[in-house]
């Protein structure tokens, strides 16, 4: 579907005669050195993050497991203390699974703001380079756009890269 859109869409231009070029912005961004710090970043909390949230859901096996070997030497009462720290334990590892990871989270908000003015940097130099060679479109050969076939005369990838100083 997404390559007879391409077909179309790319057999329109040329009936328009629109001049029209790509990039692979992903070859843009792992070779700009912010982009690879701040996915280090990104990778390094995250790494972080998820061992805090293991290590209480392993507190909590843990307890469990301590409450069960010692179960029948317990009263009720103790029993269902034991419980309910078991509980809080997993409900804190579940609220801090979702405050990190959630659609929403913190390691989402963190990747957005360290890699946001990247791609903004990347998109003016797309532009200046598209301008520059007056081009009409300009598309994204890394993204989920399938590009069935390029001319590779029609790579700007190089020139954005040139464009960004590196």
């Amino acid at each position: 579907m997404r390559a007879l859109f391409l077909a179309l869409l790319l057999s329109a231009t040329a009936a328009f005669g629109q001049r029209i070029g790509y990039v692979d912005t992903q070859v843009l961004l792992k070779k700009h050195p912010m982009y690879v710090q701040a996915q280090a970043e990104v990778e390094r909390l995250n790494a972080q993050w998820l061992g805090e949230v293991q290590s209480l859901f392993d507190d909590a096996e843990a307890l469990r497991g301590q409450l069960e070997a010692e179960r029948v030497l317990l009263t009720t009462g103790m029993a269902a203390e034991r419980e309910k720290s078991i509980s809080n334990t997993l409900d804190s590892a579940k609220a801090r699974q979702v405050r990190y990871f959630a659609p929403d989270g913190m390691l989402f908000a963190k990747r957005e703001e360290l890699i946001a003015p990247i791609q903004a940097q990347v998109a003016a130099a797309i532009r200046e380079v598209a301008r520059r060679k007056k081009l009409d479109v300009v598309f994204d050969k890394g993204s989920n756009l399938a590009v069935v076939y390029a001319n590779e005369s029609l790579d700007l990838t190089n020139e954005v890269l040139q464009q960004l100083g590196f």
